[in-house]
């Protein structure tokens, strides 16, 4: 296969995901607790079971019984316990943020060899989806040197950003388990998943190169498909088209603790001058759905009757109240998506309707990810759909390495209303109060979601197996590469 999307600082190591490629490894060498389905259904993993108290402060995890590592060792309560402090101890572990406002690494206990009690540091009613959203277990001493998990694949070889290879693991714990949907499932008789003896994965950031090695036969599967690209492969008999919607986006943040943007009416403002279904046409010539600069479609929670249309004379209106009609602005944009730097050019022109003079300055992932990351005050950044609204929240606007840098008082208040989720244990109630998080954000956020774009994946007819669904948005199905097969 070829993939796109490397940052250029590739890894194998789970605690430091950091692009598509990374993604992928990570999820072919390692297992979960619990995850999100291809349609964003939370199940269990190598947990048989997650459950809380009542109060939400205390959570029981206990462990599928005889899961092997690629290594022959047994997973147990102690990998568990290793994880988490690997997670909280490892410099960059982007995983850390949603779990170190409540887990205490004092407050694990071993119930017996499958089994861990974790006292909470205050409740948190949605603690299972947090280890639904990507946190790989790994063994008591872990060497990301010598990488070993418990995933259908074993680590064979990596060179960063140029090439990965997995080999067949032939014990894996769910390789009789459902599979994804798929519109070619795998016949009966072709036994334990996975199916294939080797996966190769070659990154291929060039998106003209990415499709030819796809044409010319030298992989089977590519995915970042181009919108513009669709009509080539169409139209070759051959190749297969695999287009899946998603909660996956890219989005504008505006940095709230610097003028123009710490006035509401500026922020407002911009975000009614956009012509959104423009920029689904002209972005992803409309293979997509209009967003409301709110995420997590698929999330509980989310109030799909909080929509915003183009409204220039509402959006002149609110810009000339704040006085800052005709301020230069620098849109700093960079390739995080196929459609991010359209994106910004789209808002720009439209909102110069409105009295903004907007000046795109597209540059490369380095600069974007640079030491600069963290305070520009206006640019880009892309989400893979979390499955949970809260878990999100924890890890943007809530961090405290948030971009839109939340005025104290519109933090305070979404830190409570955060807070009083985590202590609601009742689902339905839990949901109102995701809905009033949903409404401060509509109101007084600094995110701008013009759309949610579909993912395309193509690949040659000799395989089959694919997932058809990729509600994530994390490409190749979100890498379940243990049910592809090879025909004939």
């Amino acid at each position: 296969m070829a993939t796109g999307g490397a940052k250029g600082s590739d890894t194998v190591d789970p605690m430091l995901l950091n692009s598509v490629p990374v993604s992928f490894m990570a999820r072919n060498l390692y297992g979960q607790l619990a995850d999100f389905s291809n349609d964003m259904k939370y199940t269990l993993q190598m947990a048989e079971a997650i459950e809380s108290n009542a109060a939400g402060d205390e959570w029981t995890i206990r462990l599928r019984q005889g899961i092997e590592f690629h290594n022959g060792k047994t997973l147990d309560a102690d990998d568990i316990v290793f994880t988490f402090q690997r997670t909280f101890s490892l410099p960059g572990a982007v995983t850390v943020g949603k779990f170190k406002t409540f887990v205490d690494m004092g407050g694990f206990t071993k119930l017996d060899a499958r089994t861990v009690r974790m006292k909470l540091l205050r409740p948190s009613s949605t603690f299972h989806t947090t280890l639904a959203s990507p946190f790989k277990i790994v063994p008591v001493g872990f060497d990301p040197n010598n990488p070993v998990g418990t995933g259908p694949f074993r680590y064979k070889n990596f060179t960063p950003n140029r090439q990965w290879v997995l080999e067949r693991f032939g014990n894996y714990w769910n390789g009789t388990g459902p599979a994804q949907d798929s519109d070619t499932p795998a016949p009966a008789d072709l036994g334990p998943r996975p199916y294939v003896d080797e996966l190769v994965v070659n990154v291929v950031n060039d998106d003209s190169a990415r499709l030819n090695a796809l044409v010319t036969g030298q992989v089977d599967a590519i995915n970042l498909v181009q919108y513009a690209q669709i009509p080539t492969v169409a139209q070759r008999g051959e190749l297969k088209l695999l287009e899946s919607k998603t909660g996956a986006w890219t989005g504008i943040y505006m940095n709230m603790a610097t003028p123009p943007f710490n006035d509401v009416r500026v922020r407002q403002a911009l975000r009614l001058s956009l012509d959104r279904e423009q920029a689904l046409q002209s972005c992803l010539s409309g293979h997509g759905v209009v967003a409301h600069d709110l995420p997590e479609p698929f999330a509980p929670g989310y109030p799909a009757e909080l929509t915003r249309h183009r409204d220039i004379e509402q959006a002149k209106s609110l810009l000339k109240q704040s006085g800052q009609a005709g301020v230069p602005l620098e849109l700093v944009a960079g390739p995080v998506s196929t459609e991010a730097v359209s994106m910004c050019t789209v808002l720009a022109n439209n909102a110069a309707e409105a009295g903004f003079n907007i000046k795109v300055r597209q540059v490369d992932t380095g600069t974007l990810f640079g030491p600069n990351f963290h305070s520009w005050q206006f640019s880009v950044d892309k989400w893979p759909a979390q499955g949970d609204f809260q878990t999100l929240t924890a890890l943007t606007d809530l961090s405290s390495s948030d971009l839109t840098h939340m005025d104290a008082a519109t933090r305070s208040e979404l830190q409570s209303l955060y807070e009083q989720a985590q202590h609601t244990t009742d689902p339905a109630k839990r949901d109102d109060i995701t809905k009033q998080m949903y409404q401060l954000e509509f109101d007084r956020g600094g995110w701008i979601i013009p759309f949610f774009p579909n993912v395309v994946n193509a690949y040659n007819e000799k395989t089959g197996g694919w997932p058809k669904n990729d509600f994530g948005g994390r490409t190749f199905g979100n890498g379940q590469f243990e049910q592809v097969y090879l025909k004939g």
